[in-house]
């Protein structure tokens, strides 16, 4: 598995699945850390006697709608993508985890008290990046894939946009944007 690294009980988690097999994790702000990971994971498709490598290209867990942007560090490795789309339903026990909203433990103790944690899980076609595509197309091209798959929406955004401030130059962008709209080119008619 691939992910970023975390503190306390996620943290131990890690920390003790790295002792029953071997795991990348990283921080995701260290430049070096991301060369460092890209190294290792060419390593480690290269050594055809290694297990696949379990990547989850968002980057984060959204709510079961849609697709959101992949990272495509994941897609500049090389290899064959294995993808697989996931569809939690919420009928027992809802499997989102808001992370703004509930801590690690509270939301394990949820999972863990559903009447039961129901999905649809599609293993699909293995995919190869195709002649004069680079990572960010390829990534598009499996994001579409899983989508269409499992009934979900592909949305063209970062899934760290809902823990982090927008910026104002966005908003600023936006609020021009919407102003042209209503009230036209400026001209009285």
């Amino acid at each position: 598995m691939v992910g970023q690294v975390h503190g306390g009980l996620m943290g131990i988690i890690q920390r003790a699945m790295v002792k029953a097999c071997p795991h990348v994790w990283f921080e995701r702000s260290e430049m070096k850390d991301r060369h460092l990971v890209t190294k290792r994971l060419k390593e480690h498709i290269a050594d055809k006697k290694k297990l696949p490598i379990l990547i989850f290209p968002e980057g984060t867990c959204i709510n079961n709608t849609s697709v959101m942007m992949f990272k495509k560090g994941s897609f500049e490795i090389g290899g064959t993508i294995h993808p697989v789309a996931i569809k939690y339903n919420p009928q027992f026990g809802d499997a989102f985890w808001n992370s703004s909203k509930y801590n690690m433990v509270s939301y394990l103790l949820r999972m863990m008290t559903s009447w039961a944690i129901v999905c649809d899980v599609w293993y699909m076609p293995p995919m190869t990046r195709e002649e004069g595509e680079d990572a960010v197309q390829f990534a598009n091209r499996v994001k579409s894939a899983i989508a269409i798959q499992g009934g979900l929406t592909e949305l063209p955004w970062d899934g760290g946009l809902k823990r982090a401030k927008v910026k104002d130059i966005f908003k600023e962008e936006q609020q021009k944007n919407y102003s042209k709209m209503i009230v036209g080119n400026g001209s009285l008619s």
